[in-house]
């Protein structure tokens, strides 16, 4: 497994063989050595081309092809000047060496020779000018300027070819890097092969096992950083976006051989320090199992996210694995949810607001509560939320979810977060309810028995019913009693048979089942209150 880090590398600049140097201000400078046998004439050659108009360095010179093939190997020149009568190794020889072994080099021919054989020889060697002696300044100087601008249409060439080529591959790679996050994200059919087409498909193709670690920072500027630090210095590691959220990214670890999650959490705590992040900072990790095949990717995401919310919100760590998942906290009932909905249902805003923020303080003081525990016990109250709004909405199914809601919950990795969102959306919902004026009777007791009618499911007490009302409970029996002549619990059970009654013509559903979901807690009261109020027995009566 090679999982070390290394330094970013620079991009290694183009072979002399290739391009001349380049100077400043985006010149080249290019540079020439000449062969020719007689001293005489490489001393009056070489004093034409230093009067030449444009950068250009002498390298060297040679007599013979031999020594002259020594002196490109050594000095690399971009262009020759060669004499084609030369002991050792003439010019023909010489301009063969030079096509078979430095075909990219530029050959300007210098002779006093006008033979065809020497010309037909120069022309399959592809020379850039044949230059007869004696010859003139302007002469050499205007086949040299040919020979450069060969040179640069050359580089002009490579460059372009080079950069089409390059961002060809940037687009495949991206493409695949698209691919691959589709994968995790479950956008991608389980029964399909993935198709990638850049060369990171030979890595992968080759991995043994792989590993999906989801971060999630609540500055999205952390992503960006620490994702190209890893994937320019982290050789089995691939930086991918997540589609839908910005505050979350997706790291795919590859390795050759089987790995442990103990490896790839070394990782990403490479991951957390270079994104700056420090122990004040919000930013969490969630490390996946190990996976055989590329098609299993979503599963490694989706254990990611699981650990990420199996975090307990008190905990002082930022890496969490699925592998040492907590178990199930058991989390209790908070007693003020009837209360919350009651002001909800009445449209008071503000008890509301205070409400929810009891509720939030009940859930981050019970010890070693995880963020899976306060979205759970979140999604209840939100169906609690939604069943009170069905009452009053045709468009709102008692027991349908909330798409908001649960987009919400997915995205959300911070208990902030979840409380801002019940902060915003309760209240609103609340000023819906205050135009109905559900409770806006000016009969106290009216709103009592209003509330009974659509709470008789729910503990009904007097000190409960005297609490949302603000009232004594001694004066609430008083004036319930007084104001519709039978006692506050006679009227609970009148209202609660009631619905019972539909209930057993409606429904087979068990006698005991009924009384408990009507709000009898003991199946022998309810079986006496039931035939107190209707002179036969909850079987006699379904049979009737």
């Amino acid at each position: 497994m090679d999982s070390s880090f290394k330094a970013s590398q620079a991009l290694e600049p183009p072979s002399r063989s290739a391009y001349p140097k380049l100077i400043d201000g985006g010149t080249y400078m290019y540079s020439y050595i000449i062969v020719d046998d007689e001293p005489l004439i490489r001393r009056g050659m070489l004093k034409k081309l230093q009067a030449f108009d444009q950068d250009i360095t002498f390298a060297g010179e040679a007599d013979n092809g031999i020594d002259a093939i020594e002196l490109i190997k050594q000095a690399n020149p971009d262009i020759i000047f060669t004499d084609m009568r030369m002991p050792e190794m003439d010019g023909k020889s010489f301009l063969r060496v030079l096509q078979l072994d430095f075909p990219e080099k530029k050959i300007i021919v210098v002779s006093g020779y006008t033979d065809f054989e020497y010309m037909q020889e120069a022309i399959s060697a592809k020379v850039v000018g044949y230059l007869l002696k004696p010859f003139s300044r302007e002469e050499i100087h205007d086949t040299l300027r040919k020979a450069i601008a060969l040179i640069d249409q050359e580089h002009a060439n490579q460059q372009k070819f080079e950069t089409t080529e390059a961002e060809n591959e940037g687009v495949k790679y991206h493409s695949d890097l698209q691919t691959l996050s589709n994968i995790a994200l479950g956008f991608y059919s389980k029964n399909k092969a993935p198709e990638l087409i850049s060369d990171i498909s030979n890595r992968l193709l080759n991995a043994q096992s792989f590993f999906v670690v989801t971060a999630y920072a609540s500055d999205k500027s952390h992503h960006e950083l620490a994702g190209r630090f890893l994937t320019q210095n982290c050789r089995s590691c691939l930086y991918l976006k997540h589609a839908h959220n910005e505050q979350l990214s997706l790291l795919l670890f590859y390795f050759s051989q089987d790995e442990d999650t103990h490896i790839v959490a070394q990782l990403a705590s490479t991951y957390f320090q270079a994104s700056g992040a420090n122990i004040t900072q919000d930013l969490f990790i969630g490390i996946s199992q190990a996976q055989t095949t590329l098609i299993e990717l979503h599963q490694a995401y989706e254990q990611s996210i699981s650990a990420l919310n199996d975090r307990p919100i008190h905990d002082t760590s930022h890496i969490y694995s699925f592998y040492d998942q907590h178990s199930e906290l058991a989390v209790p009932d908070w007693e003020k949810t009837d209360e919350l909905l009651f002001h909800v249902e009445a449209g008071n805003i503000q008890k509301v607001e205070e409400l929810l923020s009891e509720y939030f303080t009940f859930l981050t003081e019970i010890p070693l509560i995880t963020l899976s525990s306060i979205k759970r016990c979140s999604q209840k109250l939100i169906q609690e939320v939604r069943w009170v709004l069905s009452e009053y909405f045709d468009s709102i199914m008692k027991n349908s979810s909330s798409a908001s809601f649960d987009s919400v919950m997915e995205a959300s990795f911070e208990i902030d977060t979840i409380r801002s969102y019940f902060l915003h959306v309760l209240p609103n919902i609340a000023e819906i309810f205050k135009e109905k004026k559900i409770y806006g009777s000016q009969n106290l007791i009216d709103n009592v028995k209003t509330y009974i009618q659509k709470n008789y499911r729910k503990e009904l007490t007097l000190e409960k019913i005297s609490s949302l009302f603000f009232i004594n409970p001694s004066y609430c029996s008083y004036l319930f009693k007084e104001k519709t002549g039978e006692n506050f619990i006679d009227y609970v059970n009148s209202v609660r048979i009631d619905n019972a009654k539909l209930m057993l013509k409606n429904s087979e559903e068990k006698v005991y089942k009924i009384a408990k979901s009507l709000g009898f807690n003991n199946p022998k009261y309810f079986f006496r209150v039931f035939k107190k109020l209707t002179g036969r027995t909850p079987e006699e009566y379904r049979m009737m």
